[in-house]
């Protein structure tokens, strides 16, 4: 808010904290709010719907749902950072966080993002859910600012009836890195909840603007979970490139990737880490624009954000058979995830 009056003579300008538009619904507080504890990075501005900045930002109109895949670029708000970016609140709808209620210690523990295809289905990955109960499960849809309870739209929590670890899940190597799991009810779709499309075969996509999200750590050694979800554009890397990489660390000359991984990254300080398993790359679709597919589900790496060392993902394509049957066995339909042609 700049002032051009006489007083400019004592003050040259003045920045103060606007909210960005008055919301259509606060979100309502959840039993499970509590879960979300810990070091988590400040804001500028006491609430984070606010924004300091000359003038007030005018709501924008929401789009009418087209289907799986399609991100809302403005969100429904518009605040953005540089470097790892912020996203906007609503622009990724099927991002979601799992995380296990302990009820006797009437506390949670953050396990993992994932990626709603369906209603009731999540993707995540299999190091992250393979060894918990899930009769204390719950995923949360519709979330984005881990600290705050002011976003436009509720988030949403649906306990797991069930964990569908893939067979071939290897722990320790982390080969076929992939979980399904399956929730109790459905999520209610709304502008903040929606679904990310799966690859069918044969698809083109730009692998250059790939991107991959979560509210995981921002450096490997003492960092700090992200209080918003961010995101990452990343290039998605060539095995053959990828595997050439990861033999120059302490992984040696030998290693040798796995059929079940595809590679994203190798740019100094871009990179998924700590606290991202389970979470999507998506990339998108080159004759669609605004829609992606997921490519990707955050799996593991050496360290974040190191130069010329790509990140490790699930090659989700590889498994797209085992979905559909997983989800057909399960009478659950599986269009929810499918590109319309």
């Amino acid at each position: 808010l700049h002032i051009s009056t006489t007083i400019l003579t004592v003050i040259q300008s003045v920045s103060v904290c606007l909210l960005i538009y008055a919301p259509m619904m606060m979100k309502l507080p959840m039993v499970t709010d509590y879960w979300i504890s810990g070091k988590f990075e400040d804001d500028s501005c006491p609430n984070h719907f606010d924004v300091c900045c000359e003038e007030p930002l005018e709501a924008p109109q929401l789009k009418e749902e087209k289907g799986c895949g399609f991100l809302n670029s403005k969100g429904i708000s518009s605040r953005i950072t540089s470097n790892s970016e912020i996203t906007q609140f609503a622009e990724l709808p099927w991002s979601v966080l799992v995380f296990d209620e302990d009820h006797e210690k009437k506390k949670g523990a953050f396990v993992c993002g994932g990626s709603l295809i369906h209603p009731q289905v999540v993707i995540t990955a299999s190091h992250c859910v393979a060894t918990v109960d899930d009769s204390f499960i719950k995923v949360r849809a519709g979330e984005w600012n881990l600290k705050n309870n002011d976003e436009p739209l509720p988030h949403q929590d649906q306990y797991v009836k069930e964990i569908i670890v893939h067979p071939q899940y290897k722990p320790g190597i982390l080969w076929n890195d992939i979980a399904l799991l399956i929730l109790k009810q459905p999520f209610t779709i709304n502008e903040n909840i929606g679904f990310i499309c799966l690859p069918p075969r044969k698809i083109k996509i730009n692998e250059q603007l790939c991107v991959a999200s979560g509210w995981g750590k921002n450096a490997f050694v003492k960092g700090r979970h992200s209080t918003v979800l961010r995101k990452v554009t990343l290039p998605i890397v060539s095995k053959n490139e990828c595997q050439e990489a990861l033999r120059s660390t302490r992984l040696g000359k030998f290693f040798r990737l796995h059929r079940s991984f595809m590679c994203a990254g190798g740019e100094k300080n871009k990179d998924t880490c700590k606290g991202d398993g389970g979470s999507p790359l998506i990339c998108p679709l080159t004759e669609e624009s605004g829609r992606y597919v997921q490519m990707g589900v955050v799996s593991w790496g050496i360290g974040c954000g190191n130069n010329k060392t790509p990140g490790v993902y699930v090659n989700v394509p590889v498994f797209s058979q085992w979905i559909d049957r997983q989800l057909k066995t399960r009478n659950l339909n599986t269009t929810y995830y499918k590109l319309r042609t």
